[in-house]
């Protein structure tokens, strides 16, 4: 025996599978969103947190090595070929996505470094140029803290994101195959009952 639908049970069994069809496809486009997300955050996490600590780490081998030179008996600081690097390194450091308060402490780091060039351990009063050279280096290693408290913060805040969308990820990607197993369901009950769950007329 032929079951045959009327218009109306045919329109609400297309609507059905267009409402579904339509959360599938929002779903997906949802997930890759997210996913995206996560893309960025970790390229972010890398290009502009993992590689500016390196960054900082450089520059405070400089500043040591200038505190042993200027600690030492020698009367020069041999920092002209060093300091032509340290402009590479904050030249790049400025290249990198800066929150607002970063690149605040990286123009005082500009400038700091740039003065630490001024100082002249060959003058008369030797001993007062070395403690006010000792003073600015220990001032530009502050900078170099607060730079390097910035960059745990926005770790912190760049994992957060990831997990929250992750979460988000897992949470989607479950109601989705739950939807699917009721509209799988659905279909197989349209398949083998049409009569008992639609009312077809013969």
């Amino acid at each position: 025996m032929n079951a045959k639908l009327t218009w109306k049970q045919r329109i609400l069994v297309g609507f059905v599978m267009a409402v579904a069809f339509l959360l599938v496809l929002g779903s997906n486009l949802l997930d890759r969103r997210h996913f995206s997300t996560v893309q960025n955050t970790i390229e972010s996490m890398y290009g502009d947190r993992v590689v500016v600590q390196d960054y900082i780490y450089q520059l405070r081998i400089y500043l040591h090595d200038r505190e042993l030179e200027v600690s030492g008996d020698d009367s020069t600081v041999k920092d002209n070929e060093s300091y032509g690097q340290i402009t590479t390194i904050l030249d790049d450091f400025a290249a990198t996505e800066l929150t607002r308060e970063e690149a605040t402490f990286l123009k005082r780091l500009r400038r700091q470094f740039s003065s630490l060039r001024s100082y002249d351990l060959s003058t008369v009063d030797r001993e007062d140029a070395k403690s006010k050279m000792l003073g600015h280096i220990q001032s530009t290693k502050t900078t170099l803290d607060a730079l390097e408290e910035i960059q745990i913060e926005e770790s912190g805040h760049l994992t957060e994101i990831s997990e929250k969308s992750l979460s988000v990820n897992v949470m989607l990607s479950q109601l989705e195959i739950a939807f699917l197993i009721i509209i799988g369901v659905s279909i197989l009950v349209l398949a083998f009952q049409p009569i008992r769950t639609l009312y077809p007329i013969h």
